[in-house]
């Protein structure tokens, strides 16, 4: 499950990554040569990119904000289980997608972006699994066609 989400959100960045202006691109390798940093400006550097996916182009800035939160996903998704029939691996994924962008765009930003990181990927988490949880109430409301016939034949 997690290694073609990885590989699709890298895929996802390759193809943007291309297109960034030059101050653009020096943000964006801050952030990614982070690991010499504090949490504190690791946090600040993702609230900077937090904010151009606000101010747009997002479709320019949502793959880069997932490739940055990348392990923290996959991280996620290990948690998720599949409510099958109706909700796969795939739309779980997509559901998680969207609750980042969702909440990238709605979350305030404190004190120059402290705990960016976590709240965006707690906040993703929560939605997700409440979409699941209201998936699975859903689910066992239903019943199969089968069981419908053996009721009206009674």
């Amino acid at each position: 499950m997690t290694n073609s989400f990885a590989g699709d959100l890298r895929d996802g960045f390759g193809q943007v990554a291309a297109v960034l202006t030059e101050g653009e691109r020096e943000l964006l390798a801050r952030a990614r040569d982070s690991i010499n940093r504090t949490t504190a400006e690791r946090n600040q550097i993702l609230a900077g990119i937090v904010c151009a996916y606000r101010a747009g182009p997002r479709q320019l800035w949502a793959p880069i904000l997932l490739d940055l939160l990348a392990p923290a996903l996959i991280k996620c998704l290990q948690g998720f289980r599949c409510e099958s029939p109706v909700v796969d691996e795939e739309e779980i994924r997509q559901q998680l997608v969207l609750e980042v962008l969702r909440a990238a765009l709605s979350m305030p930003i404190h004190n120059g972006g402290r705990q960016m990181k976590i709240r965006l990927v707690t906040r993703a988490n929560r939605a997700v699994v409440r979409w699941l949880g209201k998936e699975g109430v859903r689910q066992d409301w239903q019943r199969s066609l089968e069981l419908a016939d053996l009721e009206v034949a009674r």
